[in-house]
């Protein structure tokens, strides 16, 4: 559990901090495409919700891969011949985390 909430909090650093604008002195100002009427804290909140959506996607595809894993290696154990159906369903909660980019990219570029 200690593992999950570290990767989760790690995941939403970084995703706020790649999208973080800081001015380094010495350095001229770059022009930006984005509406100037947004303030730092809309962006940031902007980072954070495309953070959470691809995150906690990411987070609950892991959960559901690992218990459908060990399951399917149970299976794939007595019946090898089910090997086909188990990649499928293990492929499956895949979808879940292309939904959470598509809605992050989303999120990103329309906000």
């Amino acid at each position: 559990m200690r593992t999950i909430v570290c990767v989760t909090f790690l995941s939403l650093f970084l995703s706020t901090a790649a999208f973080a604008q800081a001015d380094q002195p010495g350095e001229p100002e770059a022009t930006s495409t984005q509406d100037s009427s947004k303030s730092d804290l809309a962006l940031g909140l902007i980072a954070l919700a495309s953070a959470v959506a691809i995150g906690i996607t990411a987070l609950a595809t892991g959960i559901a891969q690992s218990r459908i894993g060990a399951a399917g290696a149970g299976t794939i154990a007595e019946r090898p011949e089910s090997a086909g159906t188990i990649i499928i369903m293990l492929a499956i909660p895949e979808t879940m985390v292309i939904l959470g980019f598509i809605v992050s990219v989303i999120i990103i570029f329309t906000l």
